[in-house]
């Protein structure tokens, strides 16, 4: 779907359509949505974490078996200091610089195909 959005945005813009500026314009599209949607669902449970009522809800639950994984890794490199835990923030730093250094090139690379 993403492929068909970005040929039809090339062509209405007058550009060419290159198969292989579509495929890194997709891939680079779908990459930074994927960004997106983790770093939503931590600040979302980050929030949530200051209602306690909240944590027997079923959307936390399901945002809780999202995102434990990823900030189980970031609590292996920095662990919860004075009951403060950072690793939301080590996981926002870390999707930013992925962005940044990865997505980005990918989207450049896949514009300039085109």
């Amino acid at each position: 779907m993403e492929a068909i959005r970005i040929s039809a945005t090339a062509m209405l813009l007058g550009h060419s359509l290159s198969f292989a500026g579509i495929i890194f314009l997709s891939i680079g599209e779908l990459a930074k949505l994927a960004v997106y949607v983790v770093v939503f669902s931590i600040f979302v449970r980050a929030l949530l974490s200051w209602f306690g009522s909240g944590l027997r809800h079923p959307m936390t639950k399901l945002l809780g078996s999202f995102t434990e994984p990823i900030l189980r890794l970031a609590r292996r490199i920095i662990p919860a200091t004075g009951g403060i835990d950072l690793s939301p923030l080590i996981v926002f730093i870390v999707m930013m610089l992925v962005l940044k250094l990865l997505v980005q090139p990918l989207l450049d690379f896949g514009r300039s195909l085109l």
